[in-house]
């Protein structure tokens, strides 16, 4: 037992949820509503890391055909660049379909 150490896990990470409406999730909201995306800043280092949620491949719409059935959806958080991020999170606060494609485009590049 002398190789093995004792693992404390440290909580060094900052995580920011972001529900459908593009506005950030706080107290209970954090557990009642879904989150269509994430910031997860680390202390120890200051490196951010953005997620988006995904379905199928593309970048998870939640004023398309298939934002009724969230909840039943196989949906996936991929990392994304900023530029990708704030892009999409543009599209949900202004629901304008340009900003969409646009994320979508750089979610391709990523």
């Amino acid at each position: 037992m002398k190789y093995v150490q004792k693992f404390t896990p440290s909580e060094d990470h900052v995580t920011h949820l972001f529900g459908r409406t593009g506005l950030e999730l706080t107290g209970e909201d954090q557990y009642k509503q879904q989150h269509l995306a994430k910031i997860v800043t680390q202390a120890s280092n200051d490196r951010t890391a953005y997620y988006i949620s995904t379905h199928n491949g593309t970048l998870f719409d939640p004023q398309g055909p298939y934002g009724k059935r969230r909840r039943v959806l196989e949906t996936k958080m991929k990392k994304v660049s900023k530029n990708t991020f704030d892009f999409y999170m543009t599209y949900l606060k202004t629901n304008n379909t340009i900003y969409l494609t646009k994320a979508q485009r750089g979610f391709l590049n990523d």
